[in-house]
């Protein structure tokens, strides 16, 4: 049984854990072997036991699943993907941090360091992209993101 939030979505997870299930996502399917591995190369040793229980955690909030194994070796791969989980994770700051405004998070991202041509150019057509989907739904609002 997955641990799960209130709304139904999994628990959010701990620093930590998103450490450990960053490797899993660049590793994809991986023995817990391989991650104790990464995470002792990239970034910093931790006992291999502490990293498996790590994992469990992770697999009982429903972010990895175990893959079947013809030999004793625990195996995972990732059940919800790295982009869901930054999404919510920045909604969630954006909410928490800046009133639930994006433009005060976007202002304070863009005003910390310039920006160069190519990043401006990608924004643009992130607006514009916005902004055509705003016009084709039917009230013209925003619409939500569940």
């Amino acid at each position: 049984m997955h641990s799960r939030a209130d709304d139904g979505r999994p628990e959010e997870l701990s620093s930590l854990e998103l450490a450990v299930m960053s490797l899993v996502w660049e590793l994809g399917e991986c023995a817990s072997s391989d991650v104790v591995q990464a995470f002792r190369e990239r970034v910093r040793p931790l006992a291999p036991t502490t990293i498996r229980t790590v994992l469990s955690h992770i697999e009982k909030k429903g972010y990895l699943e175990r893959v079947p194994s013809v030999d004793r070796t625990l195996r995972y791969r990732p059940v919800v993907t790295r982009d869901k989980v930054a999404r919510r994770s920045l909604r969630r700051l954006v909410e928490t941090l800046f009133q639930g405004k994006a433009t005060s998070a976007v202002s304070s991202l863009i005003g910390d360091e310039p920006l160069d041509a190519e990043d401006i150019e990608e924004i643009r057509t992130l607006l514009d992209r916005n902004d055509a989907a705003r016009k084709r739904s039917p009230s013209g609002k925003k619409r939500s993101r569940s």
